[in-house]
């Protein structure tokens, strides 16, 4: 399967969105070998030089049984007023409703980095918000400047082939000082883009139809959607 891209754009004062840096094409990739294959806690999925971040206690695996939804971040210390380049790991666990879990899926790439939030949150940590509703697996993160961009991605497991697959993706990015809002919602399962865009405070709106495609969690780079979405809406 080809690989969904999104590059997180940090967005300056200008008028135009402009990329951001922080996690940049040079990072290193994540080995997902180290991430343990059992553990009966969520720290037990953390290698070394990781820590977690948060974990959810839910079932995204559609058994009844509670699954195990982490967030894993690099050990580095955090300095006051100072901002720590920290990457951040996706890790879900499937529980076997007997107190142990298994590992299903890591990801390093739907995540943002903690120095990926632009001037909009400066020395702050950029927020890698991750929360399951209805077994779905929703991550939200912005970051930006003058311009603001606030993505969402939506997770839900497919037994055949046992995946998480991505069947959803918002993207929105809006200027502070003049208002101006560009938007799109994609639904895979439907196949349906709705995009909005409001400049003057005129909104114009229209439905496009897109593949229904089937990606997988690990397929799936934030950065390189978002990317995609900013050109399609003509804001690179």
């Amino acid at each position: 399967m080809k690989r969904i891209s999104f590059l997180a754009m940090m967005l300056t004062v200008f008028v135009v969105p402009q990329v951001v840096v922080g996690q940049d094409d040079e990072r290193t990739p994540f080995d997902a070998e180290k991430v343990a294959a059992t553990g009966k806690t969520a720290k037990a999925f953390a290698p070394k030089g990781w820590v977690v971040e948060e974990e959810i206690k839910a079932d995204v695996t559609g058994d009844a049984m509670d699954d195990l939804v982490i967030k894993l971040i690099e050990d580095k210390p955090k300095k006051e007023d100072e901002m720590v380049d920290r990457n951040r790991v996706l890790v879900i666990a499937a529980g076997d409703g007997k107190g142990s879990f298994s590992k299903r899926a890591v990801s390093d790439t739907v995540l943002q980095c903690t120095a990926c939030g632009g001037a909009f949150y400066g020395v702050m940590d950029a927020p890698a918000n991750v929360t399951v509703e209805k077994g779905v697996i929703i991550i939200n993160q912005d970051h930006g400047s003058r311009w603001v961009t606030d993505t969402t991605l939506r997770f839900r497991y497919d037994q055949q082939p046992e995946m998480f697959i991505l069947i959803g993706y918002d993207y929105a990015s809006r200027d502070r000082a003049a208002g101006d809002i560009a938007s799109e919602s994609t639904n895979y399962l439907t196949g349906k883009r709705i995009t909005e865009i409001t400049k003057s405070k005129r909104t114009t709106k229209k439905t496009t139809v897109v593949e229904k495609m089937r990606y997988s969690l690990e397929q799936v780079d934030a950065m390189d959607m978002e990317s995609e979405a900013t050109q399609r809406l003509g804001l690179d």
